[in-house]
């Protein structure tokens, strides 16, 4: 006879099948739908961020602004505030439903930003349509629930690489929107993927059976959201204020304020937003750091790259193409194939490899392109040729860090150790972007095009993406977790019912 663990409830137990095809058939027409919606889920944050930065010029002349920065911003800024409340409400009230509830109003703010008639209701639309980016995180937090065993490293795996493919034809569609349609027509397309998805999830996957029994810490997500506010909004306006003004300064002590209050309340309060005996773990801890330390290259070299493409040739001649935003696409094309087939590889192959092999691997790509574009980057064939070394790498490390995630905490957990998870790439990626400009700020030349940055800032910035990759190289070798083992005897929520 098995009894029933605190952690779930259990008038959901009796309803729960667990997901196992029929005749020991794996992949069954409802799984398979089921992977291309969440797929489709993952895809979504980085097709719409694409999007919205090829338009950002038509925007600006839209709504006659140069202060274009919030539209990103303010994206980020709602992600970073809502993550944790939105992971616990997700072990509280189903996984499912919070991915229907958090694309909804995505798909909302999607509209309004397509009909605002000011700037200031667009980016309360871009505020609204942030939370998209929290969505890849309780897509595969709920892949680990529901998912049949076999199909859930190749699952999560698939869903967080696949965003490789939109990379080749985002330009694309970007510029057949915005020249057709205007640059608002954007936030269309975006909020009708948004719909298709919502039907898909409420169609072919079902609820998480695990529910957490506890008080929501409303101190304890405040403290949180605030504190990675707080760093966000300072990274994000630090090239305006100036790294050593006292506006940045004071944006990033208040923040590091509220996370230590947050660790501090958090200690205390007998049912915290986050446990902090779990983040002291050494999975986590390393998963944590980890995080950071593949998305900041990531963030700067698809960041960088696209200038590079389309800014005139320095004085040295030594980059810059001069191309166009098509141009750009051809340079992302074999970027993104790279990323995609590494990540398709790295996912069936992860039961018998393991996750670390295949991410070390992975961070040793992405250094070695960083550090090619750091010093070779003015002929076509080299730019090429280092993409191709960071689409292996990114594949290599997408796919393996949801699933470091799913191992390095029990699945009662999983919603919000998810979004501290998503947390840190956010705040990763801002602070590996601005110390990328911040290197390039330092070297300029000016045309009659305008002010651009010439090859040794880019020389900088890119090694700051190498010393990324090496810190997560150097994270991997510590980490206990990640062998072919781990991946063959993960937990999920049947398992938890069953014991």
């Amino acid at each position: 006879m098995t009894t029933n663990p605190p952690s779930v409830n259990p008038l959901e137990e009796s309803e729960y099948t667990p997901p196992v095809g029929e005749k020991g058939k794996i992949w069954t027409p409802r799984w398979i739908g089921a992977l291309v919606v969440v797929v489709m889920l993952g895809e979504l944050a980085t097709f719409s961020y694409s999007l919205v930065g090829t338009a950002l010029p038509g925007i600006g002349l839209h709504f006659q602004t140069t202060d274009l920065g919030w539209t990103i911003t303010i994206a980020n800024l709602v992600t970073a505030v809502a993550v944790a409340m939105i992971g616990k409400l997700a072990d509280l009230r189903g996984k499912r439903n919070l991915l229907v509830i958090v694309t909804s109003l995505s798909a909302a703010g999607g509209v309004i930003s397509a009909v605002a008639p000011t700037y200031e209701v667009f980016l309360v639309g871009r505020g609204l349509q942030g939370l998209l980016y929290v969505t890849p995180a309780l897509a595969y937090s709920l892949i680990r629930d529901v998912f049949p065993k076999k199909l859930i490293a190749f699952a999560i795996t698939v869903t967080f690489t696949g965003a490789g493919a939109l990379l080749i034809i985002s330009p694309f569609v970007a510029g057949w929107l915005i020249d057709g349609y205007g640059p608002l027509s954007i936030f269309w397309c975006i909020a009708a993927f948004q719909v298709i998805c919502i039907i898909g999830v409420l169609l072919l996957l079902p609820e998480s059976p695990l529910r957490v029994k506890s008080r929501l810490d409303w101190v304890g997500a405040i403290l949180l959201g605030a504190g990675g506010a707080l760093l966000v909004y300072g990274l994000g306006n630090a090239g305006t204020w100036g790294w050593t003004s006292t506006s940045f300064f004071g944006f990033m002590v208040a923040g590091l304020a509220c996370f230590a209050a947050w660790i501090w309340w958090d200690s205390s309060f007998p049912e915290p937003i986050v446990e902090i005996s779990l983040l002291r773990t050494r999975p986590m801890w390393t998963t944590l750091i980890l995080n950071a330390a593949v998305y900041g290259p990531a963030a700067i070299v698809v960041s960088l790259v696209p200038i590079i493409v389309q800014m005139p040739r320095d004085p040295g001649g030594e980059i810059g193409f001069a191309s166009d935003a098509f141009g750009v696409a051809a340079y992302m094309a074999p970027h993104g194939a790279a990323m995609v087939i590494c990540g398709f590889i790295c996912g069936a192959k992860a039961a018998r490899w393991g996750i670390r092999y295949p991410m070390m691997a992975g961070c040793g790509a992405l250094a070695v392109g960083s550090i090619g574009l750091a010093f070779l980057h003015s002929e076509t064939w080299q730019v090429l040729l280092w993409l191709l070394f960071c689409g292996v790498g990114m594949g290599a490390t997408f796919g393996g860090l949801p699933n470091l995630v799913v191992q390095s905490a029990p699945p009662e957990k999983q919603g919000i150790t998810s979004s501290i998870m998503l947390s840190a790439q956010n705040l990763s990626s801002a602070i590996a972007v601005q110390l990328a400009f911040a290197m390039l700020a330092m070297h300029t030349f000016t045309t009659e095009l305008g002010t651009f940055f010439d090859s040794d800032g880019y020389r900088l910035a890119f090694l700051v993406s190498a010393g990324f990759a090496l810190v997560g190289l150097a994270i991997l070798k510590i980490m206990p977790h990640g062998r072919a083992s781990d991946v063959r005897e993960v937990k999920t929520a049947s398992d938890v019912i069953a014991h």
